[in-house]
């Protein structure tokens, strides 16, 4: 049996709780949690009747941002022999600099009555860990910046499990070269738009194209570049599902919005009152779906390639770009990458190490 590890079903600290800022223990004990459950895996997965050989790293949104941290960070042990990151990589999400991140440990802190950075960073934390979990999320500030608001506590550089030097560290090959399935929605910011109507902002549409190529689809591309450049074997997608029981909003047209792949990847689409019954092709492609991602965790290496048809190994320069539920049909459907990674400022120089 594989087993694909998914983000949301192995629980890790997340905000101030993941990604303290903390001066006196570690910056990002959220994604040790998550090497903490592969490895409880490893060691457990034989009980269930599962195969140690075939563990499968998946996640989205900042899950697939966290499979791409794993992918940097645990190159000496691996453990798992395949990686899916959905709509998240390392240098699309981005990470925080110490410093911003510990003064908004201090922020809270002093928040709470506890000290803040002229104090003793010790007795800060014994004070810290006399207050309730509600009462820290409360010291939080609400969220500020653009549509979507920002977190005050995320991934943070320590170079031990997330590095200053991404860039370097994918030139010489510096990670865990195994299987990489990955991509993108074709319209992340279908979410974010209608988060930003709730919050009665708007931003013109230019806005929000620059927000999709920047913070996700030339990411995947640099993401899978990266990967295809050390010779690793990569698919690269991107899902174009929008049906009658997925849509958020119909003006603007939410589209094909972040996160609109998971209710049928994971075969849970949405019923209730008013909503509309799955269609047809959306069935079919749910179906074909889970299918692609099983083949994946069944066998990395070579699952995909038989699947179906097969799936081509990603290049940039060919037409192996696996454009999912395009046009509401079920299958492959290719396209160059470049007609829509056209608009990047840049990706991963692939022809210059192949």
């Amino acid at each position: 049996m594989d087993l694909l590890i998914a983000d949301g079903i192995n629980s890790y600290r997340v905000t101030i709780f993941g990604f303290p800022g903390n001066p006196k223990g570690p910056l990002n004990p959220g994604l040790l949690d998550q090497r903490l459950a592969v490895e409880w895996v490893r060691e457990n997965i034989e009980a269930f009747g599962g195969d140690i050989e075939r563990i499968t790293l998946f996640g989205q949104s900042a899950g697939g941002a966290s499979v791409d941290y794993y992918s940097y960070a645990w190159t000496e042990d691996p453990i798992v022999a395949g990686l899916v990151s959905e709509s998240g990589t390392v240098n699309g999400l981005g990470q925080y600099q110490q410093s911003d991140i510990t003064q908004s440990w201090f922020n809270v802190s002093s928040t709470l009555g506890c000290g803040d950075s002229a104090s003793n960073s010790g007795a800060v934390l014994t004070c810290m860990q006399t207050k309730s979990f509600t009462s820290i999320l409360a010291a939080i500030p609400p969220p500020t910046g653009s549509a979507f608001g920002s977190s005050y506590f995320g991934p943070t550089i320590d170079d031990v499990v997330v590095f200053s030097d991404y860039p370097s560290r994918s030139t010489i090959g510096n990670f865990i070269k195994k299987p990489y399935l990955l991509g993108n929605t074709d319209y992340e910011a279908g979410l974010f738009v209608t988060i930003a109507l709730f919050a009665n902002k708007t931003y013109p549409t230019s806005f929000w194209d620059s927000f999709d190529l920047s913070v996700f689809s030339c990411p995947s591309a640099v993401r899978a570049n990266i990967s295809i450049a050390n010779r690793v074997p990569t698919w690269r997608y991107r899902w174009f599902g929008a049906f009658p029981n997925t849509r958020l909003t119909t003006f603007p047209d939410s589209g094909a919005w972040h996160a609109s792949e998971l209710p049928l990847l994971l075969g849970n689409t949405f019923t209730g009152p008013g909503i509309p019954p799955s269609t047809e092709a959306e069935v079919d492609i749910g179906n074909y779906m889970r299918g692609a991602w099983a083949a994946f965790a069944k066998d990395p290496e070579d699952g995909l390639r038989s699947y179906r048809g097969g799936w081509p190994i990603y290049d940039p320069g060919d037409k192996t770009l696996i454009r999912l539920a395009y046009e509401n049909r079920t299958g492959t459907n290719l396209a160059f990458p470049l007609r829509y990674d056209a608009a990047c400022p840049e990706t991963f120089p692939v022809e210059s190490y192949l």
